[in-house]
This record gives C-alpha cells, structure tokens and sequence, in this order.
C-alpha cells in the first residue's frame, strides 16, 4: 500500500512539473493583454502603475524605500530620484520602468518577450511590474 501511494505521489509530482508554465512565460502573460506573446513599453507601464498605486499606502503620492519592498535598491532609489527626496513619485516610478523596459530590450523591436524577461535586465523590469 505505501508503495503504490509514493508511486503515484511521484507521478503526481513528476506530471505536474512537466505541467507547469515556466516563471517568464506565466510572468509575461499577465502582463500581456494583447496576447501577442511580448510586453510593450505601454503595457508594462500600466502595470507598473497598478503596483504602484498598490505599494503607495500612506497616501503621499510618493513611494519610499519601504514601500517599493525591495523592487529598487538604494543606488537605482537615488539615480531615479532627480528631487533627491528619498522617495518615487509616480512620474518617477514610471520613468524607472521605462528605463528598466530599455535595458531588457536589447534588439530594440519595442518588445520584451520570454527569453529578454528572464535576462538579468528583463529581471529588473519585471521587479518593477509584478
């Protein structure tokens, strides 16, 4: 009886890997209303403008470095920041995002798709998005 419920455990296990979407490409699907398989500078800004209004909960209109939760680190924080006040405004955020989608871009063709969202760049970008 134990033999054949870690048989099937292992089945179960074995099948439901093989099942699973990878992260990038469960990633890029929720970031892709179109569904044409990439993420655009337009649609990476709406979603990084839904996390934002989601981080943003003290209602100051800006994000500090406990709010963004690890999505920049304390140099990105400072190169973003051109108020130098500690803190991203929307605009800010925004602008971050459209530099993190520049980076993960490395063919310039307007898109990010699976493979440049599981480079390093394309990393930072989803950071920023998810």
């Amino acid at each position: 009886m134990a033999k054949r419920v870690l048989s099937v455990a292992l089945i179960a296990i074995v099948l439901g890997g093989a099942a699973a979407p990878t992260l990038a490409a469960s990633s890029l699907r929720a970031f892709d209303p179109d569904n044409d398989g990439t993420i655009d500078l337009k649609e990476a800004q709406a979603a990084a403008s839904a996390v934002f209004a989601k981080l943003e909960k003290d209602s100051d209109g800006t994000l500090d470095v406990r709010e963004l939760k690890g999505r920049v680190g304390q140099k990105a924080l400072k190169a973003a920041d051109p108020d130098q006040d500690g803190t991203l405004d929307e605009k800010e955020y925004l602008a971050l995002t459209a530099q993190a989608f520049q980076q993960a871009d490395p063919d310039n063709d307007g898109t990010v798709d699976t493979k440049e969202l599981k480079s390093p760049a394309g990393k930072k970008l989803y950071k920023l998005i998810r």
